[in-house]
Parts: structure tokens; sequence; C-alpha cells
């Protein structure tokens, strides 16, 4: 485990893993599996945050992680295949990792738009709005925010795998 290579202690560092959020349950039965998962691989205390939709948001994700702990190192990771807004703006400014940005926009709520453009009926336009950005996070510590999944090695295995499932079916 790459647990064993780094300097953390697991007791004072916390993982939170940030998902999108989804209308379907799937979405958040497969992120809080995984977070399972690496529960039992590592001795980490594991939280999961979402943008929207489900909860608890990012903020509250991350009081439910620390609170009551020695935590103070939090790794947040976006569950996310690439970068985005939401990678590259949107959960930046909800950890408050860049505090200039948000002296900017502090009275100011994220929001964006999504059009799905297709020609069935459930072609829909809906509108989102982050609250949670304006919510205090109520942690001194250090955060450290990864990268998302991106063009790894073990994401092209899982494409893999799954031509190979498919192909012999």
């Amino acid at each position: 485990m790459s647990e064993g290579k780094s300097n953390f202690n697991s007791n004072n560092t916390g993982i939170l893993l940030i998902s999108h959020g989804s209308r379907l349950p799937l979405s958040s039965e497969t992120i809080n599996k995984l977070a399972e998962m690496y529960r039992q691989e590592t001795n980490f205390k594991v939280g999961v945050g979402y943008m929207e939709i489900h909860e608890p948001n990012i903020p509250k994700a991350l009081d439910i992680l620390v609170k009551g702990t020695e935590i103070d190192t939090v790794i947040a990771v976006p569950v996310f295949l690439a970068h985005g807004m939401h990678t590259t703006r949107d959960i930046p400014k909800i950890l408050r990792l860049n505090e200039e940005d948000n002296e900017e926009d502090s009275n100011n709520q994220n929001h964006h738009s999504h059009n799905h453009e297709n020609k069935d009926e459930s072609s829909h336009s809906h509108h989102h709005h982050h609250h949670h950005d304006l919510e205090k996070i109520n942690f001194d510590g250090k955060i450290i925010y990864t990268e998302p999944l991106g063009a790894d090695p073990l994401v092209l295995e899982i494409i893999k795998n799954r031509v190979d499932n498919a192909l012999n079916q």
C-alpha cells in the first residue's frame, strides 16, 4: 500500500473522497463502496462528500471526518475522471484552497448550468446552485488536494476489462 511509503500518520490524516452527486442512487452507492474498500485496505479514516444533490455536502463531510479526532491533515481526492470546472474551480473554492478567490467571490454563489441535448423525451435543462460553497469550513489543518483519476494505466486496465467482458458475452 502507498500508505506505508508516506510520512503520514493514519491517526492524524483523513481521506475525503469527493463525488459529484446524482439523482440516481447508484452513484452514491458506488462512491460509498469505494470508500469502504479503501477503509478496509488502509488505517485511514475515510469520508465522502458530494458537490450537489446528495448529503453530506463537502463542508459537512469534512466536519464529520475530523470532528472528535486527532486529524490535522486531510487528503481530498476528487473521484472524477478528468479536470473540469468542479475540480479546478468549485471544489478548491469550497475547500478554501485559494483565499484570494474566496475574498473576491465571498458574496457570490457558484452557479453552473447543464443543457443535455437529446432527441428523446428525457431531454432537459437544469441549473445548479452550490449553496454549500458559502458554508464555513471548520478545519484549521492542512488540506492536500489531489488530481482526479486521469489517464492512468489503472483506468486503462478497467476499460480493457470492460471491453473484454463485452466481447465475451
